[in-house]
């Protein structure tokens, strides 16, 4: 396994690692491949990794920057050790299909995470001007001040695919004069409060953090989601969702929306007895996780073995089948 340089973040008063691939090697040492700091899936690894670290002498676990979408090749490329992705992605993977341009057999699951939610925030004074839809973001005349997110990420395929089901793309929209910025789901979030920016995206569960925080700091509402988006959307693997009501200020009422299965990945290369202590681990330190992230609340034996169709690390199974949940 790589041995890697750590540099100490904090993240909700939990300190972690985020760390740079040095070119010396030990076996005791474990990268895990998150999203863009500050977003959910970087939060979670943190959790994850300071867990497992205080709980393990023989191994320690480091988090490194990646997305959702490339966290699977990066993986299955032997580019980390450990990755956070979604099962419709993963799926993708290993049959080298969609946007993974070879196969990757080697993938395994280690637990299924939470059930996301594709969130479409915009600027209110925007969406009572008319743009109230992904339809109506491709067919505006005039230029938009728009986050498209980080390449790589979940959040950024999404609404790849959506302007490409449209007939546009990226490109077109930024020769119309779109503002466009490319950043994670924090920096998107401090820069619609600032109105650098009137839209703002992410692919997570609920409560995020970064969405709180924005309808605090400007008056927002969610984009709708129309029924053809929705369908394509079904053809790639996403399921149903609901964001509740209440959660974000300005949305009192619940919002429907499309998402993803959020899951933690390894390859068959990682030992059994190292994904049995992870899980171990993460299941006995379930209220100190739940002071990183409320999705920790939630999760259970039952609902991390919840995956279907896609295969489980030998030591996943071995936890799973030990606790009744498999």
């Amino acid at each position: 396994m790589r041995y890697v340089t750590p540099i100490i973040v904090m993240a909700m008063g939990l300190g972690f690692a985020v760390s740079a691939p040095t070119t010396s090697y030990s076996a005791d040492q474990y990268t895990l491949a998150v999203g863009t700091l500050g977003g959910t899936f970087a939060r979670l690894g943190a959790g994850i990794s300071t867990v497992y670290n205080e709980k393990q002498s023989k191994g320690k676990i480091a988090v490194v920057p990646g997305g959702g979408q490339a966290n699977p090749a990066r993986v299955g490329g032997g580019g980390a050790d450990f990755g956070m992705s979604y099962s419709g992605y993963m799926g993708q993977a290993i049959k080298g299909e969609g946007p993974f341009k070879k196969a990757y057999p080697n993938l395994r699951i280690v637990t299924k995470l939470y059930d996301s939610c594709y969130h479409q925030y915009v600027a209110q004074e925007v969406y009572d001007s008319g743009i109230k839809s992904w339809e109506d973001i491709v067919a505006s005349k005039k230029p938009l001040k728009i986050a498209l997110v980080k390449k790589g990420t979940s959040s950024h395929a999404t609404g790849k695919m959506i302007f490409e089901h449209y007939g546009s793309s990226i490109e077109k929209m930024q020769k119309r004069g779109d503002k466009q910025t490319f950043t994670g789901a924090g920096a998107m979030s401090r820069a619609i409060r600032s109105k650098q920016i009137d839209f703002y995206f992410h692919n997570s569960g609920d409560p995020h953090g970064g969405g709180i925080q924005a309808t605090i700091g400007r008056d927002l509402r969610f984009l709708d989601m129309s029924d053809n988006v929705k369908k394509l959307l079904a053809s790639k693997g996403y399921q149903p969702c609901v964001i509740p009501g209440g959660i974000y200020k300005g949305s009192p009422n619940d919002t429907h929306s499309m998402g993803l299965s959020a899951i933690l990945l390894t390859t068959d290369k990682i030992s059994e007895t190292t994904v049995y202590d992870m899980l171990k681990s993460m299941h006995a330190s379930k209220k100190k996780l739940s002071g990183v992230h409320k999705i920790f609340k939630k999760l259970t034996p039952k609902k991390g073995a919840g995956v279907k169709g896609l295969p489980f690390h030998k030591g996943a199974v071995k936890f799973y089948k030990e606790v009744g949940a498999m």
